[in-house]
């Protein structure tokens, strides 16, 4: 950096930041620095969200993905978390210098009041607020916001200015409902504390709402709940599932397929599949895809397992995950982008399905998005747990049917021993009682051991067909 613009930046009231493209912090300015209380030394090298309210950290990575496509963002506000715990409310803008990779960040501390204009919260009522994980709002009688933490703002995705005297009936992103608006109404006119959550349609989180009526005005606690609340479905999910597993009330394919119907309603955006490997390990097979159309499931169907053979057939090869977050550019999709292309289906992230014990692919779980997207960390969680479950269900099936089979052997091992070999043996006892032993060499004798001889041969086979069945039970094929 210019020495000179160094030295103005270093003497300014504003704080500066210079990062790389993954949020680790090269170089501050001495009020930044001042304000958070940590040397150059300690600061230098740290990524920003180790001194960032946790409330803003998710909204730092799609920040810096914006920064890199637009170069500039400017009104940007968030949280910065001070050596002693106090947080500084601070509007940023940032450019991106694409030539040396690196984030430029100029900041005005907006801190010393709680956004609004409620004069009768103290300065430290005011900072507790501003420091909460929850959103939190005040509302007046005519339903105007009077007051909002930057929490609040974080879960809006609103700028100051346009939060300001906003009714709050009219603030669309909060995904208000009317029988939300209900809970609110309520808790308002009758003066009623309530607590409630619902599921924000606007930008597809769960939300949980705290209300406390305080005279003529109401203040309000927002969480975002999303991962807690997808945690209990998709624990409910597993449980509903595994009883089904149990029951003889579903096929096989069936639960599967109730399975990925209960993720698609969790995580409505994706569109679920599972094709199952063959014995050989060559080829996959259709055995579930609830919203996948037909004609595709068809055409994919006996798709070859290979190096380059979509999502699927190459997670299968690799024995690992492959994430194609666009088809159309994604070299794995050659084969298969005139297939795919119909039917809208513009990311497939897939999993291999391996058996815990002989390290075989079982299946494939294959996620679809009809747009162009990388996988969030809840998602890879959540396709961890379904991948893990359906080893489990996948393996309990294949067990069972080895059971079944080993009865089925049994059975059969059964019936040689009470029919095959009583036939030989009866006869050999009855030519026995026919044997002369006063006249040895009379020419029937010599038929009779003639017969015994190919009867004796014949239950040889017999025992050897039930050494065999059992040889193949004890491998455990």
């Amino acid at each position: 950096m210019d020495a000179k613009l160094s030295f103005l930046l270093d003497k300014s009231n504003d704080f500066f930041c210079v990062m790389d493209r993954k949020g680790i912090i090269k170089r501050t300015n001495a009020s930044f620095r001042k304000a958070i209380g940590y040397s150059e030394a300690e600061i230098t090298g740290k990524p920003i969200s180790v001194i960032s309210h946790s409330a803003d950290i998710r909204r730092h990575d799609e920040l810096l993905k914006t920064l890199l496509h637009k170069k500039e963002v400017s009104d940007y506000e968030s949280r910065l978390k001070a050596i002693d715990g106090i947080y500084y409310n601070i509007k940023w803008s940032l450019v991106y210098d694409s030539n040396i990779d690196l984030v430029y960040a100029s900041g005005i501390n907006l801190t010393n009041k709680l956004n609004g204009t409620d004069k009768s919260l103290s300065d430290s009522i005011q900072h507790i607020i501003q420091s909460f994980n929850e959103g939190f709002f005040i509302i007046d009688a005519n339903w105007q916001i009077t007051a909002f933490n930057p929490a609040f703002q974080a879960i809006t995705g609103l700028k100051t200015k346009q939060l300001k005297k906003i009714n709050f009936k009219e603030l669309h992103s909060l995904g208000i409902t009317d029988k939300i608006m209900k809970e609110f109404e309520n808790a308002f006119n009758g003066n009623i504390s309530s607590q409630f959550q619902y599921l924000n349609n606007y930008t597809k989180r769960w939300l949980r709402v705290n209300v406390y009526p305080y005279k003529n005005e109401v203040m309000i606690f927002v969480r975002d709940i999303t991962s807690m609340k997808i945690q209990q479905l998709i624990l409910a999910l597993e449980k509903n599932i595994l009883e089904l597993n149990a029951s003889a009330l579903y096929s096989f394919p069936q639960t599967i397929n109730e399975l990925l119907k209960g993720i698609e309603e969790i995580y409505p955006e994706m569109i679920c599949s599972v094709l199952e490997a063959d014995d050989a390990n060559e080829r996959l097979y259709h055995l579930a895809a609830p919203r996948l159309h037909k004609e595709y499931c068809d055409a994919i169907n006996g798709t070859d397992i290979g190096p380059k053979a979509g999502s699927c057939g190459t997670s299968a090869y690799h024995r690992s995950q492959v994430i194609v977050s666009n088809v159309e550019t994604d070299p794995l999709w050659d084969d298969f982008r005139d297939i795919i292309r119909p039917f809208g289906l513009k990311a497939c992230w897939s999993t291999p399905i391996i058996s815990a014990n002989n390290y075989k692919v079982l299946a494939t779980f294959a996620v679809y998005y009809t747009t162009t997207r990388e996988p969030k960390p809840d998602e890879l969680q959540m396709i961890e747990r379904t991948s893990n479950i359906l080893r489990v269900l996948m393996e309990n099936k294949k067990n069972q049917d080895h059971i079944i089979d080993q009865n089925k052997r049994l059975q059969e091992i059964a019936t040689i021993s009470s029919h095959e070999i009583r036939r030989p043996v009866a006869t050999i006892l009855g030519l026995v009682n026919l044997f002369d032993h006063d006249y040895i060499n009379n020419s029937m004798n010599k038929e009779i051991l003639a017969h015994l001889d190919s009867t004796a041969k014949e239950l040889d086979s017999v025992i050897h067909t039930i050494v065999e069945k059992t040889i193949f039970l004890n491998s455990g094929s």
